[in-house]
């Protein structure tokens, strides 16, 4: 049994170790302002926030004329131009 070959083990490679999260996924579970291509604002609770999408409940879509609400929206990625979570300080600029 000298010249018995014993079977390899398959061994993850280091990049499959250290998978780390998407940057997006800090936004799950905080409510979120989105600002699409185009005029929309758009205000959230983010419960979906994947590289390709994003899922809001409690939505209000802001737009140049009108404010719209819904329980439910999806928004693909190439509608996105910017997120941030809602501001926690305002301040009005004095002007000199």
């Amino acid at each position: 049994m000298a010249g018995e070959k014993k079977a390899a083990k398959p061994q993850e490679s280091k990049k499959q170790q250290e998978k780390k999260d998407h940057p997006i996924k800090l936004f799950e579970g905080k409510r979120i302002t989105v600002k699409e291509i185009g005029p929309n604002t758009i205000e959230g609770d983010c419960i979906v926030a994947e590289p390709g999408y994003l899922i809001l409940t409690n939505v209000k879509i802001i737009g140049t004329k009108h404010i719209a609400e819904a329980q439910l929206l999806y928004i693909p990625h190439h509608r996105i131009g910017f997120v941030h979570t809602e501001p926690t300080k305002v301040e009005k600029i004095e002007e000199p």
